[in-house]
């Protein structure tokens, strides 16, 4: 069995860890997203400054929104390692339970497992804005799972962990880059 609890207390201090260290050497970290692979194999962080947003696009460009909230276009990332090696560990331990050997789709089983990862992602993200939220309101978090969360999960996930006017501005122009 999965030990979910564990996997979401380390992903949160990961998180405080990783982001620790990267506002002490930028400071213009804008937004922090927690970023999980669809496999449910690995997990990290992914960031982005004012500095390198403003060199990828002009606030009046058609690909600015893109750049700010494409988590595949920023600056700064982080794999958290022994968290991702207990997930592919466990992936491994159960192959031929989370996909079919015939088809090669994942199970129920294994989307149950999926579901459970999500759930304790977002809790961690949640403990962290509250971590952060006395000495670094402004900066934005999400949430992203490649190819996988559509864009009112994106927009729900977002919501829950920002202010109502960045949430407004990201569901805005979510089809501009989920």
């Amino acid at each position: 069995m999965f030990d979910y609890e564990k996997f979401e207390n380390s992903i949160f201090q990961q998180m405080i860890d990783v982001f620790n260290s990267w506002i002490e050497e930028n400071d213009d970290l804008y937004i922090f997203s927690l970023d999980c692979a669809r496999e449910m194999d690995s997990i990290g962080v992914v960031a982005n400054t004012t500095h390198y947003l403003e060199e990828q696009a002009e606030v009046d460009s058609e690909d600015y929104w893109y750049y700010k909230y494409c988590e595949e276009e920023w600056d700064l990332f982080d794999t958290f390692e022994t968290v991702s090696a207990d997930m592919q560990k466990y992936l491994d331990d159960n192959e031929n339970r989370f996909t079919n050997p015939e088809t090669y789709e994942y199970t129920e089983l294994f989307d149950k497992h999926c579901d459970q990862m999500i759930e304790h992602c977002k809790n961690a993200l949640i403990r962290f804005k509250q971590a952060i939220n006395k000495n670094h309101s402004d900066i934005l978090l999400t949430f992203n799972i490649r190819e996988y969360l559509d864009g009112d999960e994106r927009v729900e996930i977002f919501q829950a962990v920002n202010s109502e006017n960045a949430s407004r501005e990201y569901s805005e122009h979510i089809e501009e880059f989920e």
